[in-house]
């Protein structure tokens, strides 16, 4: 983790969301604006607890006086979400980073947005621009408990578009909006694991290319590789730029050697789930264990995440 790229913010407001999550604005104390983003990006949060954890932000892009981000209370919490419920209290101080975008907008003719649960986070800011731009697009939300889901008043009230829907299940209500395949559309998926893949799965059958479907995990998908695996062995990586070869060890990860070789790496998640860490790759053949590269670019082997992905044989050469 880069800490010294965080920067102090004061809460600003603080509202319950349904029983289970909270929404935070914070704000610099002398209220100028904050950095810029776009929609989709998400900040590092270093918590009450100390734990660092990533929350996608929930406001418009075109209101930097404030940030605001949404966390739900997990049973299972690491101390991260706890600690934002439990201890958080107007005027308190917090570490964040400037705004990072793996789940960024692609240029289209339309979208469908489809959120499960707080997966509706990193939707409402693309809402908002689409609206503004006046492109076309449906949004689909699916809550266990509607009359307990997040922004559920400002849904009813019309503010993510006047066709938007709150359903409590998929099966009962297919999201309509996959219905008809526009061959330049792109549908963004967020949401529990299970729930992605139902869905991914759905708008595959009703006749969508995997290129258009684009998804942001909160947690790796359960079949997804890990960072470490049984057969896996030493390799070395060749810091081109700086002229150094490390050699990372079978228990190791990329990013994990090149600290202990008192290089310095930018981490967040370490789950390779946020993107803090992709470094471009000049030469190589990368095993890539990331959920945040698309088929594509890890078919292209110029990038790799330095948190969990490894070589497959051979040197692989960094542009560090």
């Amino acid at each position: 983790m880069m800490l010294d790229s965080f920067f102090p913010v004061v809460i600003r407001s603080l509202a319950l969301e349904g029983p289970h999550c909270l929404k935070i604005g914070l704000a610099y104390a002398d209220g100028r604006d904050l950095p810029g983003f776009t929609p989709g990006a998400h900040i590092d949060v270093r918590t009450p607890s100390n734990a660092i954890r990533q929350y996608s932000l929930c406001s418009s892009p075109d209101d930097l006086s404030l940030y605001e981000i949404c966390i739900k209370r997990e049973a299972k919490s690491r101390g991260g979400s706890e600690s934002l419920h439990a201890l958080s209290q107007l005027g308190d101080i917090l570490m964040i980073s400037v705004p990072r975008n793996a789940f960024a907008l692609p240029d289209a003719e339309s979208y469908v947005l489809i959120a499960g649960g707080i997966g509706i986070t990193p939707l409402i800011p693309m809402s908002y621009q689409l609206k503004k731009q006046g492109k076309r697009f449906d949004f689909h939300y699916y809550a266990a408990c509607p009359e307990e889901a997040p922004f559920r008043r400002e849904w009813r009230a019309g503010v993510f578009g006047p066709d938007a829907t709150l359903n409590a299940n998929v099966v009962d209500h297919p999201p309509a909006g996959l219905d008809t395949v526009d061959p330049q559309g792109a549908v963004m998926l967020c949401g529990p694991a299970p729930f992605m893949e139902a869905m991914r799965t759905y708008a595959v059958m009703r006749g969508w290319a995997t290129e258009q479907i684009h998804v942001e995990h909160f947690q790796p998908p359960a079949d997804a590789p890990k960072a470490h695996e049984e057969g896996d062995g030493r390799f070395e990586v060749h810091l081109l730029r700086s002229n150094r070869r490390v050699t990372v060890s079978a228990d190791q990860t990329i990013a994990e050697a090149l600290l202990a070789a008192n290089i310095s790496v930018s981490l967040s998640c370490e789950q390779g789930m946020c993107g803090a860490c992709i470094t471009p790759m000049l030469s190589g053949d990368a095993d890539h264990r990331d959920c945040v590269l698309s088929d594509e670019e890890k078919a292209r082997n110029t990038q790799i995440a330095l948190c969990c992905s490894r070589s497959k044989g051979g040197e692989l050469v960094l542009d560090l």
